[in-house]
């Protein structure tokens, strides 16, 4: 009890307040910028977390985390696109709602929803931590091996269309993560005698690139704004008054929120459709749901907030990312020197308090801004794309650029970007990819653990036998669906184009097994076995989607009408992206020859004056206030911008490129 009241001090602590203040603000910011959310903050401000006490850098984190599922209903609501994964099932009714003029209810039931949702998931983790601890001491290596897998099936399978596609994902960032010195005996594994990956592909680098990149040219891709036009009504209240009077639908939504993102991997990408497929099964008249019924906005947003509560428990205690933000977070956990495990509930439990009153206040924090500034930060959504993206764009490499201070890292970044932008057209889960490459490292370590401990006794043991059960009956119960009848793959017309992209993504596994044949066995069984599976799940699907292709009558079977269930994506807007794609690439050209904020400059003026040469003021205005913000970052982070050609050859002050010390 004294961890629980000293923790709760702290929490009100001024600096503290501020730190956490703060990051409820970016948190806000970039979820209101349609496909940022959670996952694209936390990599923004990584980067800058290990500089803080562990306190303050929890902070910022839990501020950026917690209200990304609550400002995301500004777009879902107001123009029909989801601000983050988790806001879909919003779209359905909040959309309509704005149609018909009623925006002001729609979101102030959101808002109210979230909030109590996210107080629930709080309350719930604060007592499922006081039960923590002998949870925790039942669980040894071999344990802790089977949970992540359990972990890796149930990811791999429901996070994308396809189960077969996702799993696969998830096999490929397993191979991606395993990248750099072997744990067991330190060789180099696929680091093409590079120093830069010694340690692996960095996390924040992986991250971006798979999450804010796509999103980022997703956008651009045809839209002039976030939205055309704007309906909102004086009417807060009735939308408070609808969340009250359907009290009992929150507490089942935000106990069904609590429960699915507390189960490893799943979080915001399917909590939810599950909280308005129950909705669906238990209203009395359904008939008005899809077309403005305020019950399908309350139910999804309870569940969503409720979920980062409940995603909390299997990254304190087993350092088990419950959704892909958290990866992130636990990135962050590592740069600060916090471990996950038992440690959170027993040297760290004022930590662990101070993270889960932390996220409740975040959360009524960020509520209470929607409310309070709804109808002007609904007018951010009136600014055109184009005048946005370049500015998230620099910051985006700012903050690659802070991960390792090398150009590499910018490399890197592209790198993901396209593997993100292609991913997301052709029907592959990233978040699949980006849990398996971050549970990587200690899938391998537990499992020579396990084999090293107990051989293959580990299975009798009664918490093993457990999680065995869950995991065949998580395979049985994918091998059970139903495919799409209503999918319709004649349709797609870059059939060619993601072949071909499967025949790319086999060069991994295949160059993989080549770099590493030489290596001690204990360094290359775990990479190599990882490269056999996905190989074979590769050839598999590209066997399913030439048969698609040929419409293979004679091979039309149960089995694989299941598996050609959106085998193919209909991504008709790749081609677009890989053209905004390039703009990224021409950038990257201006920092090697111009610096980072002399390219910076240029790239913000040229992007928005090229789509529309009247807004000189505007890129003007915009690009002093982005050199102002970097000098401010760097100076209070003491980085050295990366010097292009010209700041080697001629004599620049810092803040333009040129040596710090000068």
């Amino acid at each position: 009890m004294e961890q629980f009241f000293s923790s709760l001090l702290q929490l009100f602590e001024i600096t503290h307040l501020a730190f956490l203040f703060g990051g409820t603000l970016l948190g806000l910011v970039v979820g209101i910028l349609p496909g940022m959310g959670g996952t694209s903050g936390l990599a923004l401000v990584l980067p800058f977390v290990f500089t803080l006490e562990p306190s303050y850098a929890l902070a910022m984190m839990i501020g950026v985390l917690a209200p990304t599922t609550t400002s995301d209903t500004f777009p879902a609501v107001l123009m029909g696109i989801p601000g983050t994964s988790g806001s879909q099932a919003t779209v359905m009714d909040g959309f309509p709602l704005s149609k018909k003029g009623m925006a002001a209810r729609a979101l102030s039931a959101a808002f109210s929803s979230s909030l109590l949702g996210g107080v629930f998931g709080a309350i719930i983790l604060s007592v499922s931590i006081y039960y923590a601890i002998p949870i925790i001491m039942t669980f040894g290596f071999g344990e802790q091996f089977l949970l992540v897998v359990l972990a890796l099936l149930m990811v791999g399978a429901l996070t994308g269309d396809n189960f077969v596609k996702g799993i696969t994902a998830c096999c490929l960032g397993l191979i991606i993560g395993s990248i750099g010195t072997a744990p067991i005996t330190g060789d180099l594994r696929y680091t093409f005698g590079t120093l830069y990956l010694l340690e692996g592909v960095p996390l924040v680098i992986v991250g971006l690139g798979l999450f804010a990149i796509p999103e980022i040219v997703g956008l651009l891709d045809g839209r002039g704004a976030i939205a055309k036009s704007l309906k909102n009504e004086k009417g807060w209240l009735i939308g408070i008054r609808d969340v009250f009077r359907h009290w009992f639908l929150v507490l089942r939504c935000s106990t069904l929120g609590c429960l699915v993102g507390a189960l490893p991997g799943l979080g915001g990408t399917v909590v939810d459709w599950i909280a308005y497929s129950h909705l669906k099964q238990t209203v009395k008249d359904g008939s008005q749901l899809g077309n403005g019924d305020i019950r399908g906005v309350i139910a999804p947003e309870a569940a969503n907030n409720a979920k980062e509560g409940g995603a909390l428990i299997p990254t304190l205690l087993f350092g088990i990312p419950g959704s892909g933000n958290k990866v992130l977070l636990l990135g962050g956990f590592v740069l600060i020197g916090i471990e996950p495990g038992l440690d959170m509930v027993t040297t760290n439990l004022d930590l662990t308090y101070l993270m889960i009153w932390s996220l409740a206040l975040a959360n009524i924090l960020g509520a209470g801004l929607c409310i309070a500034f709804a109808s002007q930060i609904s007018r951010l959504t009136l600014v055109p794309y184009y005048i946005l993206a370049p500015v998230m764009i620099c910051l985006i490499f700012f903050a690659t650029f802070n991960v390792n201070r090398d150009w590499f890292d910018f490399i890197g970044l592209l790198t993901f970007g396209l593997i993100g932008i292609t991913f997301k057209n052709f029907g592959w889960s990233r978040p699949a990819l980006l849990i398996g490459f971050f549970l990587s490292t200690k899938v391998e370590l537990l499992s020579y653990q396990t084999y090293a401990v107990y051989g293959l006794s580990f299975i009798s043991r009664p918490v093993s036998i457990v999680l065995i059960i869950l995991c065949l009956a998580t395979i049985l119960l994918l091998l059970r669906q139903k495919f799409d009848v209503g999918y319709d793959s004649s349709v797609v017309k870059n059939k060619v184009q993601q072949i071909c992209f499967v025949l790319f993504l086999s060069c991994l596994p295949i160059t993989m097994i080549w770099s590493i044949a030489h290596l001690d066995y204990r360094a290359n069984l775990y990479p190599t076995s990882l490269s056999v599976i996905a190989g074979i799940l590769l050839t598999f699907i590209l066997l399913i989607k030439v048969i698609d292709l040929r419409q293979v009558k004679a091979l039309d079977n149960v089995m694989v009408r299941f598996a050609r269930t959106h085998i193919f994506e209909h991504g008709n807007g790749f081609n677009n992206q890989l053209y905004y794609y390039a703009s990224l690439l021409g950038y990257l050209g201006m920092n090697f020859i111009f610096g980072f904020p002399i390219a910076s400059v240029i790239f913000i003026n040229l992007f928005i004056l090229f789509h529309d040469r009247k807004s000189f003021k505007v890129s003007a205005i915009i690009t002093a206030v982005m050199i102002l913000i970097f000098w401010f970052l760097s100076s209070l982070l003491t980085l050295q911008f990366p010097i292009g050609a010209i700041g080697l050859m001629i004599d620049m002050p810092w803040w333009l490129g040129g040596e710090l010390t000068q």
